[in-house]
């Protein structure tokens, strides 16, 4: 279809339906007259018919297309008037005014609305010459003239709130349909977020197997190498490096059991948090020998997103007393009060500077997943007197399952 030839339905159909009630309103006034005057009025009929079908569908083209479609309106009300039926027929120049809000932009419209008023007067004007001999000199002229003023003043009022009113439904329709693309792009972006993450973590636990897994299985390498040289000389001497060989391989089952409930982090958090937390704390400690004293007092079940979150904090808590605390006993106190979830990790371990480990990428872990949320994490430490991690997460009612 040629551009010039595009159209698209009105978007309002209430407003249709109320275009076509003034038109059968006008049809009916003209089978009055028709019937008053043993007459059909066809080319009135005609005129009623052919604005209602082009109201149907509006062009959607070039603006002068658009100005072609408004003035054919304008015309047919206009040659419909002079020929002497429907005094009420001038009124459809509201429709115009509807239809042109579709059309044209604010001065466009007020263009159609002041040509609208214009020739509302030119066919008032009409009306008065026509009807003026007919009545007596005095009182009935000036009652004529009174009534001509107030139809004057109500079509004018009517066509400035007819402005309003579709003005103000565009506005709205626009306003909807930006919120429902802003809530897409949101949606979108929290995707594109949500894989960042994914992408960092996956990363993070890269760079933890490569640094600690693979140091680990390179020395147990080393080690067994050796004592298979050793073997064949002297057992006796090959059973240090078998035992340290196995020491390694500990290790890096550790390393390894880590890794995978890191992956499978999202999966296990689906159960409740006592559970997912008891069952890191078991692998915690069987796979450390470090004690882990654990107090748990939820009231209800958190949010899944908070529910994420502590569990992330626990094990990367966890995952740092392991290696550098040097602890041999954890309290972990989870706590829930009407407005918050309060964490608390401690250990009895070495402690350290804070200045200088505030960088690291395990705690600015942690503090960005708190964050996100906005809950508050702080770490108390100092050398020789462990570190204590305390977090808190807002709480609301509503959100809780």
């Amino acid at each position: 279809m040629p551009a010039f030839l595009k159209a698209h339905p009105q978007p309002f159909q209430f407003l249709l339906y109320t275009e076509w009630l003034m038109l059968a309103s006008c049809g009916a006034m003209a089978a009055i007259e028709a019937w008053q005057r043993q007459s059909i009025p066809i080319q009135h009929i005609l005129i009623l018919i052919l604005l209602g079908v082009m109201g149907w569908m509006l062009p959607s083209g070039k603006t002068p297309i658009r100005y072609l479609y408004t003035a054919i309106e304008i015309g047919l009300i206009f040659y419909g008037t002079t020929l002497g039926y429907l005094h009420i027929l001038p009124t459809l120049y509201l429709i115009v005014l509807i239809r042109s809000c579709f059309l044209f932009e604010p001065p466009g419209r007020w263009v159609v609305a002041g040509l609208s008023l214009i020739l509302f007067l030119v066919h008032q004007a009409q009306y008065i010459q026509r009807v003026t001999p007919l009545m007596l000199p005095d009182i009935q002229q000036q009652q004529i003239w009174m009534h001509q003023v107030a139809e004057v003043l109500m079509f004018g009022l009517g066509l400035f709130f007819v402005s309003q009113l579709v003005t103000t439904l565009l506005i709205e329709r626009k306003t909807q349909e930006q919120l429902a693309l802003t809530h897409q792009q949101l949606q979108q972006y929290a995707l594109q977020v949500e894989d960042l993450a994914a992408v960092q973590e996956r990363n993070r636990i890269a760079r933890e197997i490569h640094d600690s897994l693979g140091h680990a299985l390179t020395t147990l390498n080393v080690q067994l190498q050796t004592a298979i040289k050793l073997w064949n000389h002297d057992p006796t001497e090959a059973k240090p490096f078998l035992e340290q060989a196995q020491r390694l391989g500990t290790v890096a089952m550790k390393e390894v059991r880590q890794s995978v409930h890191a992956l499978r982090a999202d999966a296990q958090i689906e159960e409740p948090l006592e559970l997912v937390l008891a069952a890191l704390v078991q692998d915690f400690c069987q796979g450390t020998g470090i004690a882990v004293s654990t107090q748990i007092e939820l009231k209800t079940v958190p949010p899944s997103r908070l529910s994420k979150a502590i569990y992330r904090v626990v094990q990367e808590a966890l995952t740092n007393i392991c290696k550098h605390a040097g602890a041999n006993l954890v309290q972990l106190h989870l706590h829930q009060t009407p407005d918050q979830i309060c964490l608390t990790i401690a250990d009895n371990g070495r402690g350290f500077h804070l200045q200088s480990h505030s960088t690291g990428f395990g705690l600015h872990s942690m503090r960005e997943r708190i964050v996100a949320l906005d809950g508050t994490f702080q770490i108390e430490t100092k050398p020789g007197s462990g570190c204590r991690i305390l977090v808190k997460l807002p709480l609301q009612e509503e959100v809780l399952s």
